[in-house]
């Protein structure tokens, strides 16, 4: 019968191998590689997808926006807030539903976008170099299906419309 030190020693092996923890290991690397690209622009992964999704929507409340970026309400305001200060977005109030705040992409957001942009790439290159052409195409396929199946068990659910 093994000891306890064995026992503990294989779960945490175990662990190391775990799609869940590989994927948050990936993660942290993801954004490690992602902040290094775009340290100039002072830019962050969130704040990225926030600048995209204005760009695609234009102007959107709170609620959908942080649904086209897949970011709680929570997330996408206090990130939404940090543009804003940067002046790479606005807010103003609705005019159908004056409860409601929009938040549209500035010019300055635009062009921080737009510089942005092959950063970006070169983020997603580094990260999946290891890998080559064909395995990359299909690991990439492989998460989006991964995220497209388990979006209703996320927090913060991806939404197209």
């Amino acid at each position: 019968m093994p000891d306890q030190a064995s026992v503990a020693a294989g779960v945490f092996d175990e662990t190391l191998d775990m799609p869940g923890h590989l994927l948050r290991r990936c993660q942290q690397i993801a954004v490690s590689i992602f902040l290094t690209e775009c340290r100039e622009l002072d830019l962050t992964p969130l704040q990225f997808a926030v600048l995209s999704a204005l760009e695609q929507h234009e102007s959107l409340d709170q609620v959908r926006l942080a649904g086209f970026a897949a970011l709680d309400r929570t997330t996408v305001g206090v990130v939404t807030r940090k543009l804003e200060e940067r002046g790479l977005v606005s807010r103003r109030q609705s005019v159908r539903d004056r409860r409601s705040v929009l938040i549209e992409l500035t010019a300055a957001g635009h062009e921080v976008l737009m510089r942005a942009l092959p950063k970006v790439r070169a983020a997603q290159s580094r990260i999946l170099a290891p890998l080559g052409p064909d395995e990359q195409a299909a690991f990439t396929e492989m998460l989006a299906r991964i995220a497209k199946v388990n979006n209703a068990a996320s927090r913060a659910p991806l939404r197209s419309s």
